[in-house]
């Protein structure tokens, strides 16, 4: 339990650095100690630079989301998945839900799935495939990338490389989260005054 104490700084540490525009996303992080620390924060790190690629900072945390003020999402590991997922599913998002957007990771899954060596790159890029469909606001898959609906072996080879990145209109439905965010918070505003 005391090595998931330090996984902050070295989760802050992973966010990378300042971005021109305000687009940040606040992750929280449950059921960390199913997970094996070194993986954890090689994946979220994997994770933050897929985001950074298309300026997008991500701020870790660790328990319940708490009012931040701005865009949140949950992310749950869980040792095993439901009965009702397909045996190749690694996680699902509720995209739909705006009281409460959790994403679930089948840790076990993710890591059965690939090489040890190759296993944070995966747990990085299913969390930012989940995390993205939160965003998007959608259950649509991509025919390449990050938001591809199932990837091949080539897939996890390049991922173990380099993270797979986002298509064009992947970014412009991940952007328009922020826009939509900022369009309700502000007539929210008007509304009180």
């Amino acid at each position: 339990m005391r090595a998931y104490s330090m996984l902050g700084p070295v989760l802050m540490m992973a966010t990378g650095a300042a971005l021109g525009e305000d687009l940040t996303l606040t992750v929280y992080l449950q059921n960390m100690p199913t997970a094996d620390f070194m993986t954890l924060a090689a994946a979220v790190g994997v994770t933050a630079k897929i985001f950074a690629g298309i300026g997008v900072g991500i701020r870790w945390g660790s328990g319940d989301p708490r009012n931040t003020g701005g865009a949140t999402v949950a992310v749950q590991f869980d040792s095993a998945a439901p009965a009702r997922f397909l045996p190749d599913a690694l996680g699902y998002a509720t995209p739909f839900d705006d009281s409460h957007t959790c994403i679930h990771i089948f840790y076990n899954r993710v890591l059965g799935s690939v090489a040890p060596r190759t296993a944070p790159a995966l747990l990085g890029h299913v969390m930012a495939h989940e995390i993205a469909h939160v965003l998007e606001r959608s259950d649509r898959h991509s025919a390449t990338g990050v938001m591809k609906a199932q990837w091949t072996t080539g897939d996890y080879d390049a991922m173990a490389v380099h993270p797979l990145p986002f298509t064009a209109e992947d970014v412009e439905a991940i952007r328009e989260y922020w826009s939509g965010t900022q369009v309700a918070a502000s007539s929210q505003a008007r509304m009180r005054q």
